[in-house]
């Protein structure tokens, strides 16, 4: 992987990162992220990157103060951090709160206890204006660095597939991302 981690007050190292998206079965996926405008109208702005975290007990259903569900969005909050700080092109789209979370038991994850982090990917300084070539790219960017790390698109197989490569490496989305 040639564009650096910054793993700065996150992971003590790349294994570490690695292993969490591992014991955590870490699966993502996206959304068009909308929002309405002065006239009424609902807009897509940019996009909306899930990141999904199991349980270690599949059936979980966290109560009141869970120590595990405290432990999974800190991970996944982490992993954020992570990308945050590795990818100056997010600097723009930085959300001022934590990003949401919720729980969830999804089918396309066979209704695993989860926990999905929500981050909203857009151009704050032209909020409101439809997504561009620039926002894709910094998507595929960071979904690209996610498959990297280990994690998968969608839902997590235990058996090694081959996730669909295409030529394009991380590096080329960032470029084009910063060219826009």
């Amino acid at each position: 992987m040639s564009i650096p981690l910054v793993l700065d007050g996150a992971f003590a190292g790349e294994q570490a990162l690695r292993d969490m998206v591992v014991a955590r079965k870490v699966c993502f996926d996206h959304a068009p992220f909308y929002v309405q405008d002065g006239s009424d109208c609902i807009i897509q702005i940019g996009f909306q990157l899930n990141l999904y975290a199991a349980f270690q007990d599949a059936s979980h259903v966290p109560i009141g103060e869970d120590p595990e569900l405290h432990e999974l969005v800190g991970e996944l909050h982490r992993l954020c951090r992570v990308f945050f700080q590795s990818l100056d092109l997010l600097k723009p789209c930085r959300y001022p709160d934590p990003p949401m979370h919720r729980v969830m038991y999804s089918p396309e994850r066979r209704y695993r206890a989860e926990v999905c982090l929500q981050i909203p990917i857009f151009d704050r300084a032209h909020y409101g204006a439809k997504p561009d070539h620039r926002l894709e790219e910094l998507l595929a960017t960071a979904e690209c660095l996610l498959l990297q790390l280990g994690a998968k698109r969608g839902q997590w197989e235990d058996e090694p597939c081959a996730e669909r490569r295409s030529d394009v490496s991380c590096e080329d989305h960032a470029r084009a991302a910063m060219e826009g």
